[in-house]
């Protein structure tokens, strides 16, 4: 099952794949992970990018979480998908929000959470 088929299927694939992973959470793979990427960068106006671009210390597996959130998985879903407990879950978010502050001290200051922050953005 590739997700980069035709646009139609490719479309057809990764909502299929959202609805498995979200019903039926199990560890992701690679293929479903650049799946996912395609299908936020569609919809998200190129979201990994200007995500990587605008906060170059985040990690490989950060910019994973962050696509995770946008498609609004929760913790215990990204927990399943990742192959981790929920309270890594969380440590993983508190250290991307650090990883998002750094260069942009302003951010989050009105309170606001890494997953308000990431699906308003």
């Amino acid at each position: 099952r590739d997700c980069l088929l035709s646009r139609g299927l490719g479309d057809v694939y990764k909502r299929q794949l959202i609805n498995e992973l979200r019903h039926s959470p199990r560890f992701i793979k690679e293929t479903d992970k650049s799946c996912l990427a395609a299908l936020v960068d569609d919809v998200y106006n190129n979201f990994t990018s200007r995500l990587t671009t605008r906060f170059p210390n985040l990690t490989e597996m950060d910019i994973q979480y962050c696509i995770l959130i946008k498609l609004h998985f929760t913790v215990s879903q990204i927990a399943v998908l990742s192959a981790i407990s929920p309270t890594s879950v969380y440590q993983q978010k508190s250290r991307m929000k650090k990883r998002i502050q750094t260069p942009e001290p302003e951010l989050f200051t009105d309170g606001e959470t890494l997953d308000e922050w990431l699906n308003e953005w």
